[in-house]
């Protein structure tokens, strides 16, 4: 009996070892559709009845791809970072449920873990962050993008209504009328609220409803108007972002019965042109009421699956906003050149950016884009065409322009010629104009000005000075970051804006016993420009301190923040190549001397640096949101210890201070 038992016993334990030595196998993911696409996942791998698949799986980066979402990830890493095409910030944490959609903070099934050099997500928490609803069909999963946010907020002469969603969207009117607007989102679905209640700025309430299968779904937004309202439609450069402009009241913006009230309009509008009836085609029944249709409304003539038919709108043209009926392309010799068709007259500004970036835009205001104003396929060296209405009175034309070229703005009667051909007549310049197009205008653009020492204090755009000379190179100028009605990031009651002053005093005080002139752009917690105001104001009125006085080189001082606690670190940005090696001097110096993680230098287009017409470069000190740096930052010796290692990245840079010129005796 004892033997048997003993048999037994060494027959289950060679069992038990046997299965331990059997290597581990891939689990099987079933299939999924996206897009009309069927794909597998491969690297994947099931924790707690949840599927686990790898940053690194193929099927996966390509899902990111058709979201224009960007994994940032690194073997040893804690965090895995993935900024979604809205964009919105997730982060995993290895072996943490707990994970951040932007400042939410959400529970996943299964923690995130890392083997061979690879980390492994909860796909269900991935594709909710995603924008993505799992819908069962058949033997695949399908992948339904959603209409993720439905945002109304009232914005005093009116409400705004923004849908945001996982995919770009394309908003079709199908039923117009002066109490309901329909609009219909073909390709994504949506799991929000059915009705929002809102009785405000001539919006009484907002409908969602969903018809189709999963895999082709069709979400209508209905607004309920109060039936004096009239509703423009915008959208966000990318498309992602559909708005709805909701204005009570009658407006020369709305297309209205001869029988409605004269318009009202400010002192600064000009009389509106009489504008002759809206045609109306009508299919049964006869009493269908008058649409309500903004000219820059695309209007489609298809009916709700349950809805009454639909009037035909033909709506007659506004004389006061210019028509861009027409986007055109012609290869020339030395490359391509775009004619953009005006009917009226409309001004412009434009912007085309440095090398690498290459990229240009025009704004063209006061006018609308029509639907036959498709954007043309381009050849060499115009790589992509994209035109938007970016509000109901300004159309963006934007160019992907392959390698540095010239861009001439060429404006005429009949529209506006943008060439770009030949090489980069001036390194390294970003270059800007401004002017008048079509009908009746003259033919004038206002080019970007030539480089001059010190430039002109009032230029908003990006000047293009390649070579700066000083015109006084003993001075510096410090930037406190943020200030008055702007705390920056605060944590524990402890404000950005009140450190970066601290600390711009402090290297303030080095730097003049060392021999330099300095103004910092605040020596007080106050606004620059004005308090409350735009960011573009404040920041250039900082730029313009600095611009004005032709100083030798500006620094501006912050403290980092992110949205949990693991990012830690120092980081020096710059804009410009002749920013690099002031920047690269100072973060080395302060990489030797503060004690935090030297996160290099980093090249983006930050205001500060960007339109400052000298070398320039942001500071970044530490992370107020990571414990550690918060305990270096409120510490007066730490920060004193970043003024030397800033001044003496300076010195590095630039050496001693020039002597004093001293005057004629």
């Amino acid at each position: 009996m004892n033997r048997s038992i003993a048999r037994i016993s060494s027959a289950l334990f060679a069992l038990c070892l046997a299965l331990l030595c059997v290597p581990r196998v891939a689990v099987a993911a079933p299939l999924w559709q996206f897009a009309g696409r069927t794909f597998a996942f491969t690297h994947v791998e099931r924790r707690d009845a949840t599927l686990m698949v790898g940053v690194d799986d193929p099927a996966l980066r390509r899902l990111f791809h058709a979201l224009g979402a960007i994994v940032t990830w690194k073997p040893g890493a804690r965090y895995v970072l993935i900024a979604t095409g809205e964009p919105t910030i997730v982060s995993f944490a290895i072996g943490h449920r707990t994970y951040d959609i932007g400042p939410l903070a959400v529970r996943s099934k299964a923690a995130p873990f890392a083997r061979g050099g690879e980390a492994y997500l909860d796909f269900d928490a991935l594709a909710r962050s995603l924008g993505l609803r799992k819908i069962a069909d058949g033997a695949a999963t399908i992948l339904q993008p959603q209409i993720t946010n439905l945002d109304v907020r009232d914005e005093g002469s009116g409400m705004r209504v923004v849908a945001r969603g996982a995919i770009p969207l394309q908003a079709r009117l199908v039923r117009a009328s002066k109490r309901q607007m329909t609009y219909a989102f073909v390709g994504v679905g949506s799991r929000l609220s059915h009705l929002r209640s809102v009785d405000a700025g001539g919006l009484v309430a907002v409908e969602l409803s969903q018809v189709g299968t999963a895999a082709h779904p069709t979400t209508y937004v209905t607004l309920d108007l109060d039936g004096t309202s009239h509703v423009a439609q915008v959208g966000s450069l990318d498309g992602r972002d559909i708005g709805f402009v909701i204005a009570p009241g009658a407006s020369e913006l709305a297309l209205s019965s001869p029988a409605a009230p004269a318009p009202s309009r400010s002192l600064t509008t000009p009389p509106p042109t009489p504008t002759p009836p809206v045609t109306v085609a009508l299919r049964p029944p006869p009493n269908a009421e008058l649409p309500t249709v903004s000219p820059w409304n695309r209007v489609a003539n298809e009916p709700l699956a349950t809805s009454p038919p639909v009037a035909e709108v033909t709506p007659a043209p506004l004389v006061s906003l210019a028509q861009i009926n027409a986007i055109e392309a012609q290869q020339t010799a030395s490359g391509e050149t775009l004619h953009v068709a005006l009917t009226g007259a409309a001004s412009f500004d434009w912007h085309h950016l440095r090398a690498p970036d290459n990229r240009f835009w025009i704004d063209l205001h006061g006018a609308t884009l029509e639907p036959t104003a498709i954007p043309p396929s381009t050849g060499a060296p115009i790589a992509d065409v994209r035109a938007r209405q970016i509000d109901p009175q300004t159309v963006r034309i934007a160019l992907t322009i392959v390698g540095a070229h010239d861009v001439t703005v060429t404006p005429a009667a009949t529209g506006v010629d943008i060439a770009v051909d030949g090489a980069l007549a001036l390194a390294d310049a970003s270059t800007a104009g401004t002017g008048v197009a079509g009908t009746g205008t003259p033919s004038v653009a206002l080019a970007a000005a030539a480089p001059v020492a010190g430039g002109d204090p009032s230029l908003w755009s990006v000047n293009p000075v390649a070579a700066y000379v000083p015109t006084n190179p003993r001075l510096i100028v410090i930037d406190p970051g943020h200030g008055g009605s702007d705390r920056g990031a605060v944590r524990h009651g402890v404000a950005e804006a009140v450190l970066t002053l601290d600390m711009a005093k402090r290297l303030r005080a080095i730097l003049e016993a060392r021999g330099w002139q300095v103004i910092m752009t605040r020596t007080k917690d106050v606004d620059v420009y004005a308090p409350n105001d735009t960011a573009e104001q404040e920041l250039q009125a900082r730029d313009n301190i600095a611009n004005r006085a032709g100083a030798r080189l500006l620094v501006s001082i912050h403290a980092n923040a992110y949205i949990n606690a693991g990012p830690n670190g120092t980081t020096t940005y710059y804009a410009k190549p002749i920013d690099q090696p002031l920047a690269r001097d100072i973060q080395n110096e302060l990489a030797a001397q503060v004690g935090t993680k030297n996160d290099g230098i980093i090249k983006s287009h930050l205001y500060i640096p960007l339109h400052a017409f000298m070398p320039a470069c942001l500071v970044e000190t530490a992370f107020l949101s990571n414990p550690d740096d918060f305990v270096l930052l409120t510490d007066p010796a730490w920060r004193q210890k970043v003024a030397v290692a800033i001044a003496d990245g300076i010195t590095d840079y630039a050496g001693a201070p020039p002597p004093a010129i001293q005057p004629q005796q």
